[in-house]
Formats: structure tokens, sequence, C-alpha cells
């Protein structure tokens, strides 16, 4: 049985979250030349209890990540190649993930803290699947194994980057 959680969310986080599953391409400069090519992701990911990250991916190759709580991680990708070429893989890859996604416009968070949304977003819209690492490596969930370690990729560079800011702090 699922451990369900309600998270504590505050005003910052949910309207980053929100100005993020909206985004038109035009605002990172980006036109579309396919209707599988996906210019932006928002992964939400429970992280602990009580904690929710959300993960934002742009074409451009910017990564944030924004917290139920109000905390943030914003920028870093500006100084660090690895992680905005991470971003950018993840992206040019995520399209061959369609097949396994619904098209949406309901952006709820996940209640089930082994369950992350994913919503990558195109030109005919927003696309959800839902991706649970415990499960993904099953045969019929390749699609989501293959989006979970792109994104896992991403989320790696920026724990590099975090550390390498701090050691550059020292």
């Amino acid at each position: 049985m699922a451990n369900f959680e309600r998270y504590n969310v505050c005003e910052p986080y949910l309207l980053a979250r929100i100005k993020a599953l909206r985004m038109p391409p035009a605002v990172i400069g980006l036109k579309l030349t396919d209707d599988k090519q996906i210019y932006s992701a928002v992964v939400d990911i429970p992280m602990g209890r009580g904690l929710l990250g959300t993960l934002v991916c742009l074409a451009n190759g910017a990564v944030n990540i924004y917290f139920n709580n109000g905390a943030q991680i914003t920028g870093l990708a500006a100084n660090h190649p690895a992680l905005a070429q991470a971003c950018r893989s993840f992206l040019a890859s995520a399209g061959q993930s369609l097949p396994v996604c619904s098209r949406t416009s309901v952006f709820d968070i996940p209640m089930n803290p082994s369950e992350h949304f994913v919503h990558l977003m195109t030109r005919k819209g927003v696309y959800k699947t839902v991706v649970n690492p415990a499960t993904a490596a099953s045969e019929e969930d390749k699609m989501r194994a293959f989006l979970l370690h792109l994104y896992q990729k991403v989320m790696n560079e920026v724990q590099t980057a975090q550390t390498k800011e701090a050691a550059s702090r020292k």
C-alpha cells in the first residue's frame, strides 16, 4: 500500500512551477520545427518527508530546481557547461518517450512519495507521465527508465556544480 502525503507548498514555489509549466517556447527564443520537439521539462521529485523538488529544464540549457518550502537552486548552468549539456541532452532525447505520456492541462503534484511526475512541453501542449524509480527498470517500462536516466543525469550534474561552487568559495 502506498504511503500518500500532502506537501505543504508556499506561493513562490507554486508560481515558479506554474510559470514553467505554461512557458511558451518564444520566451526562451526557440522556434519549434517538430511536434515531438521538447523545449522544456518540469519534473516533480519527492525528496524526503515533506520535501518536494521541481526540476525545470529549458532548451537554452537553463536548469532550476524549486522546492515546496520556497528554497531554490537557480543559475548554475550558466557557469557549468556539463550541466547545460545534460539539460540539452535530456530535452533532445525526451521526445522519444512521448508514446508513454498523455496530453494534460492538469498540473497536480505527486502525493505518492515513490512517484515522479514528468511534464514535457511541445508545441502541441504538455505531456505527462509518471515514473516510479523502483519499477522503472522493468521490461515494460523501458521508456520511463530512459526518462529517469536522463533527468537523473541532470540532477547529478546539479550536485557536481554545487560541489564545485562550494569548493571555489573556500
